[in-house]
């Protein structure tokens, strides 16, 4: 009898040891998992920023291009400009249009 006592001791003893294992291997990963959420949310925010670095960078290039655009338009009519400048200012005015649309598009 005492030595089942003694086996259902050393059974218990090991159970706990495992089960303080187990939950060592769980907080290891716990914290692994937030630092790696941490890094990602640093990556996201960098992302961001950069972006909208970016989305300024554009924007400020084209800011003057429809006014510049519609001031070459309307000296067309005073001045008989070759065909390919007809059609350079045509297909810009194609390109605005596109740019004007999908800046639209993505602010909904």
């Amino acid at each position: 009898m005492k030595e089942l006592v003694v086996e259902c001791d050393e059974r218990v003893g090991e159970v706990h040891r495992q089960q303080a294992e187990a939950e060592e291997q769980y907080q290891t990963m716990l914290t692994q998992v937030e630092g790696y959420m941490a890094e990602q949310e640093g990556t996201i925010e960098h992302c961001k920023r950069c972006f909208s670095q970016l989305a300024a960078l554009a924007n400020g290039a084209i800011d003057g291009v429809p006014r510049m655009l519609a001031e070459a338009e309307s000296s067309l009519f005073f001045f008989n400009p070759p065909r390919e400048v007809k059609t350079f200012i045509e297909h810009y005015k194609g390109l605005v249009a596109k740019m004007k649309s999908m800046i639209s598009h993505a602010r909904e």
